[in-house]
């Protein structure tokens, strides 16, 4: 069976061990089912990112997501991903690539400074990604994505081309592996068309260790809009 994996763990630049708490005890059983749209209580203080919900899709497999306490980057747990040949859940599988997905989302209140959806902020994360997590095709790896409100996508009236109708979703942002690295594609309508792309990591400086990501969004529908971001220190 083929298998790809990637580990992540997802943190602000206030975060400190000392408010690590123990979660559940249920989330630590290896056995144990993160169900879909299911709010995860993360034990320590994640700043803006506040609510982690899994996807109404993710896939039914223990190993599909977990919490990680041997590789971690700070504080005392990350969020473990691995998706297997043949995983998926619900409309995923009726996909012509039969492209499931092990996903969380972050929402969280955005600073006082920003108005709603618009605004300067910042955001940090980190991510380790093990030897075997590749480039995949005819499916494809998504390592990060910041996306429109649906309310936004509702009035764009997009079909995608998976197999199925389904409203293109509008994608600022996305990261995405492929065989030269890790590449940023902004402005990216997902399955329907990609706009502007960026190699930011090479493959061959991605595998077996961790890469800090800071990332600094202006979002509006101005011309002041700007996307920086900085991996490991250097802005890329």
């Amino acid at each position: 069976m083929k298998k790809f994996l990637f580990i992540l763990i997802i943190f602000t630049l206030s975060i400190s061990s000392s408010f690590a708490k123990d979660p559940p005890k249920k989330y630590l059983d290896e056995s144990y089912i993160f169900k879909n749209q299911q709010i995860i209580s993360w034990p320590e203080k994640i700043g803006i990112w506040e609510n982690i919900e899994t996807h109404g899709r993710i896939s039914q497999n223990s190993w599909n997501l977990r919490y990680e306490k041997e590789i971690v980057r700070d504080g005392k747990y990350s969020l473990r991903f691995e998706m297997r040949d043949g995983d998926c859940h619900q409309r995923d599988c009726e996909r012509d690539n039969k492209a499931g997905r092990s996903e969380v989302s972050f929402q969280g209140d955005y600073p006082k400074s920003s108005k709603g959806h618009v605004g300067n902020v910042w955001y940090a994360w980190s991510m380790y990604i093990p030897e075997g997590t590749d480039h995949m095709r005819p499916a494809y790896t998504i390592l990060g994505q910041f996306k429109m409100p649906s309310a936004y996508t509702e009035q764009l009236k997009r079909v995608n081309s998976s197999g199925f109708d389904e409203d293109c979703p509008e994608i600022p942002i996305l990261f995405k592996l492929e065989k030269e690295g890790l590449t940023l594609v902004k402005d990216g309508v997902l399955q329907c068309e990609d706009h502007e792309r960026k190699i930011i990591l090479p493959i061959k400086t991605i595998h077996n260790k961790w890469h800090d990501f800071l990332l600094n969004v202006n979002w509006t529908d101005k011309n002041d809009g700007h996307v920086d971001l900085w991996i490991n220190n250097k802005k890329v």
